[in-house]
């Protein structure tokens, strides 16, 4: 179903109304068991910060690169528009599909209501096309914090929902699938008819909804005892201004199931202002604290660069490893990298790459047992959070990470409170 949006909004409260009141009508269809209308929901977008020493682009200028037609509406915030492609003939007519508000110079909201399948793949189009676009990577550690310092304690009697997903991919038969851009969320794939093939690998997706007080006492003995549920993938934040809640992704997308838009910018604009702490948090470790290379250092390791380490807590098969290496660099993968493997044992290969947003350089050496990412200072962290979160969602879902000596999951336990992040903005 799709709804049209205003295409001749004259200021953005206009757009609030609007989206407000879609928010009142999901809710109630929510509320009888019906979908009435798409849900509202948000794709948070990384650019560039110009602390990296590169200049960030205008917003608009990103967009219109990508063939989006926006109409501006005010400083920072401006209409999309773009071709209909489900429309007979040719050229398409444009289609206003949702609204992109500019946080600051690095981060962007999409705003939309069309399904969700559809904003998906478009936006999902736009990172794939433009080397300035990322998505905003809340990896499972991120979202630990978010449900041990935050969600957890909105209440024992509030309904919450945790989705952890972890699929082996690199386990499957060489012709049985190909890897892709980054499809994060096509979970009507995995909904296997009885007489439908279904490969014997790992491959989890488990859901826990209840109340908060009953998976907080339960979640800490499920993830002792089974491995894919430390790859959280998603996170539902009950509301605090009424009804409903709010579910994050680790790409970056929140939806809104309250039956408030304002509730539901409050909520982004909270964990828009978290990243970003978490972020530069990252890039400090990485930028500021860096320590000329040792020069008995292997021949490819001796950049100067913080070391991302990543050690699996599950050694990998020869098997595995070596279809990982053979799909993991091919034009379209999950981890969005690019590389020529080079191989220095039976399970060790060394990669001297980039990375595909801002085709950064990247040296990788990956192993049975682990990877380290040495990544020139002045990279993006997201770099960081988007490898880490990708490694726990295809490779091996139980880690520990480090950058340089300092724990990853120590940045994301700094994460600000949702009254923090508030008072910082």
């Amino acid at each position: 179903m799709r709804i049209n949006a205003p295409d001749s909004a004259k200021e953005r409260f206009e757009v609030y109304r609007f989206f407000n009141g879609l928010a009142v009508e999901g809710k109630e269809g929510l509320d009888q068991g019906r979908t009435r209308v798409p849900l509202v929901k948000t794709f948070l977008v990384e650019h560039v910060s110009g602390k990296s020493g590169r200049t960030p682009k205008p917003a608009a200028d990103i967009f219109r690169d990508l063939g989006v037609k926006s109409g501006q509406i005010d400083g920072t915030f401006f209409s999309v528009q773009v071709p209909d492609e489900k429309a007979e003939g040719t050229p398409k007519p444009l289609v206003t599909t949702g609204f992109v508000e500019q946080y600051d110079e690095r981060f962007f909201a999409y705003y939309t209501v069309e399904p969700s399948v559809d904003a998906r793949k478009l936006v999902r189009r736009w990172i794939t096309q433009s080397p300035d676009l990322d998505s905003a990577w809340f990896s499972s550690q991120l979202l630990q914090t978010l449900w041990d310092k935050d969600v957890s304690q909105r209440g024992d009697n509030r309904f919450g929902k945790l989705t952890f997903k972890h699929e082996s991919i690199f386990e499957m038969p060489d012709d049985a699938a190909q890897t892709n851009d980054g499809d994060e969320e096509d979970e009507d794939r995995e909904r296997q008819e009885d007489d439908e093939p279904d490969l014997e690998r790992r491959k989890a997706r488990f859901e826990m909804g209840d109340r908060i007080g009953r998976i907080r006492a339960a979640l800490g003995d499920l993830q002792e005892h089974y491995a894919p549920l430390h790859a959280l993938f998603s996170l539902r934040f009950p509301s605090r201004m009424g009804r409903g809640s709010h579910d994050l992704f680790q790409h970056g997308q929140i939806t809104n199931r309250s039956d408030s838009f304002e509730d539901h910018r409050n909520t982004v604009r909270y964990l828009y202002r978290a990243y970003k702490s978490v972020l530069e948090a990252t890039e400090d470790v990485a930028w500021n604290k860096v320590e000329p290379p040792s020069r008995d250092k292997p021949v490819g390791l001796n950049l100067k660069g913080v070391p991302l380490i990543v050690q699996f807590k599950e050694e990998l098969s020869k098997k595995t490893f070596d279809r990982w290496m053979s799909l993991a660099f091919q034009k379209k993968n999950q981890f969005r990298l690019w590389g020529d493997p080079v191989r220095l044992g039976p399970t060790k290969i060394h990669v001297y790459g980039a990375d595909r947003h801002l085709w950064q350089p990247i040296n990788l050496e990956l192993t049975d047992k682990g990877i380290v990412a040495i990544l020139p200072q002045g990279t993006c962290g997201n770099t960081f959070h988007r490898l880490v979160t990708n490694i726990q969602r295809y490779v091996c879902p139980n880690i520990e990470a480090w950058i340089g000596s300092k724990p990853f999951q120590s940045l994301a336990d700094a994460m600000p409170s949702e009254k923090e992040a508030h008072n910082e903005g």
